[in-house]
């Protein structure tokens, strides 16, 4: 009798082992090929924005750290992660000033990372968007606001280091900074709290991009400080991988005058972000291809800029098809979009291992890991249904994910 208890206890036992395995052993999807996850199949970095506890899309809560949701397991395919929401200035700092930052939801994220042997990148420091209210001073001159905003932006880089210190791989130090219109003298942002300080302060031109500047310095001096002399410093912006047509000064353009401002005052940034948010019909890989080539040539203090592609997904509406408005794609033409799908992520990922080998790029993280969860699906048209990612609403690898396995070892 107590063999058979014996016996029973330990069966007990290596159950309740198993279940407390990393993400190698939880529900582990059948569709692995050759023996390997996706990103041993392809040279470069390979990651992926992960949903956290606050991250819904309007579709409900979905927490991808937690092993029993069906997301978990697949993201034994990537090496990479980065939270979609969860280091955001709005996730991160307290709710009014002098508050307490809340570091529950990140530090998740980066726990799983260091326990699953995957590199972190940080998503994001400095952002006109998803960032409290009282971080912008309101009152006073223009000078006192910015030397207040200043304040506030040195205080939150310094926190975010001293917490993580060198956990982190690589961080968004400034994001989307640039404007869309080719009409805006000096590029920057016209609708950021940001741009509006530096103007209220007298900057004009390119000098509104004092603060930009300010946060790499800031972000290069706390990284060091709290040993993260390693941690890559990434300026990151969306519309800069091409020329828009039909604008003779294009976003890109502008974008380029914000690198050049930034080498030529000493900056200490390491590299740009495209985040690719691309449309399937409406952005050829070649013209992406011919965006990375422009960047690649740039170079300060002798050393290239490294480049990544950070936020990278498909919408599968096209606005050169007149869907611009659109909420559904019809039966009859889901299939043809995925397939189509298919062969551009394949496109995408054979131009990618190009520019690895030749030291144009440096990493690739998809923003999102199933369709069900993507923010594509409120955004730009609240309601819509998009199929941007490799993985469908069920959490089954589509033929998008399957296209980057054929013929890779």
């Amino acid at each position: 009798m107590f063999k058979k208890n014996f016996i029973y206890l330990l069966v007990i036992l290596i159950l309740m082992l198993n279940s407390c395995k990393k993400d190698d052993d939880v529900n582990i999807p059948s569709y692995e090929y050759n023996g390997k996850e996706l990103y041993k199949l392809w040279p470069f970095p390979l990651g992926v924005a992960v949903p956290g506890a606050k991250t819904n899309n309007g579709l409900g809560v979905s927490n991808a750290l937690l092993p029993g949701n069906p997301q978990y397991p697949l993201l034994k395919h990537f090496n990479v992660v980065v939270a979609e929401n969860e280091m955001k200035p709005e996730n991160i700092m307290p709710s009014s000033e002098g508050g307490d930052y809340i570091w529950t939801n990140a530090d998740a994220l980066v726990s799983y990372a260091e326990e699953n042997s995957k590199r972190v990148r940080g998503h994001v420091l400095i952002w006109h968007s998803q960032t409290p209210a009282w971080f912008f001073p309101s009152s006073g001159s223009g000078e006192e606001k910015k030397a207040k905003l200043y304040t506030n932006m040195e205080n939150h880089i310094k926190a975010v280091f001293e917490h993580f210190g060198g956990k982190i791989d690589s961080w968004d130090v400034c994001n989307e900074v640039v404007d869309q219109s080719d009409t805006n003298n000096g590029g920057a942002r016209t609708d950021s709290n940001y741009t509006k300080i530096m103007e209220a302060a007298g900057l004009t031109g390119i000098n509104r991009y004092e603060y930009v500047l300010k946060a790499f310095q800031w972000a290069r001096k706390y990284a060091n400080d709290n040993g993260g002399q390693n941690v890559k410093l990434f300026l990151t912006d969306y519309g800069v991988e091409r020329r828009f047509p039909g604008q003779s000064v294009s976003k890109i353009d502008m974008f380029e005058e914000l690198v050049n401002y930034l080498i030529e005052n000493e900056a200490p940034f390491d590299g740009i972000g495209f985040q690719g948010h691309f449309r399937l019909y409406d952005h050829p890989v070649s013209q992406i291809s011919d965006g990375i080539d422009r960047f690649a040539k740039t170079k300060k203090d002798g050393t290239k800029l490294i480049i990544q592609v950070c936020e990278l997904d498909f919408s599968v509406f096209s606005n050169a098809k007149g869907e611009g408005d659109a909420t559904k794609i019809s039966d009859s033409k889901l299939e043809e979009r995925l397939t189509d799908l298919a062969a551009n992520y394949r496109a995408y990922f054979d131009m990618f291992e190009t520019k690895f080998n030749e030291g144009k790029l440096d990493m690739v993280l998809i923003w999102g890991i199933t369709d069900r969860n993507s923010w594509l699906n409120n955004h730009p048209v609240s309601g819509r249904t998009d199929y941007p990612l490799l993985f469908d609403r069920d959490h089954k690898p589509k033929q998008a994910f399957i296209s980057l396995t054929e013929g890779r070892q």
